[in-house]
């Protein structure tokens, strides 16, 4: 699902969150281990502020979603990416959606954490660095420095996001050993 197909469920559902902050949450959840469909939809209706109707109307679609979501954070092959607005929209716009997702991928995160939860040198250096871009400024010297700064930002977070998945889940690595034939 695309930010915008993501954007028009919300608008048809009158959901008033954002889409960005919203898949931000739900990847930091779901990096956190195993939660069952229903209670990711029971989460996310709470933390979409959802009426029991717009829980049922959106639920095929937040499903399908949930499983996208998750599926992508599983991929070896790196291939996850952020939900972002569209590169059309003015680049403030899309700045702070940056900072709305990776600040709420740091609450989705804290929410699904045990006490007790181990991550590498590299993972909390990724998840400082979340906490830093959640902060994001607007202010930019020149359009060009300004889209430049973005699409290192968006990278910088996918690979982050990919460092801490992999530290929380072990058993996804045993895969990225080289194959002699």
């Amino acid at each position: 699902m695309t930010f915008g197909e993501l954007e028009d469920l919300f608008y048809a559902v009158k959901i008033t969150a954002s889409p960005s902050a919203f898949h931000g949450f739900l990847c930091g959840r779901l990096t956190c281990g195993a939660v069952g469909i229903e209670d990711l939809i029971d989460m996310s209706s709470d933390w979409l502020t959802l009426s029991e109707e717009q829980s049922e109307a959106a639920h095929p679609s937040l499903r399908d979603f949930f499983e996208s979501s998750l599926s992508n954070l599983e991929d070896v092959s790196f291939l996850f990416q952020p939900l972002l607005p569209e590169d059309e929209l003015p680049l403030g716009e899309r700045l702070s959606a940056v900072g709305e997702w990776a600040s709420n991928y740091i609450s989705g995160l804290a929410e699904g954490m045990e006490s007790n939860f181990e991550i590498s040198g590299e993972g909390k250096e990724a998840l400082d660095d979340l906490a830093a871009i959640g902060q994001v400024s607007l202010d930019f010297e020149s359009e060009d420095e300004g889209e430049r700064d973005y699409t290192e930002l968006v990278e910088y977070i996918r690979i982050a996001v990919q460092v801490i998945f992999t530290d929380l889940h072990p058993e996804l690595n045993t895969d990225l050993e080289p194959t002699i034939h």
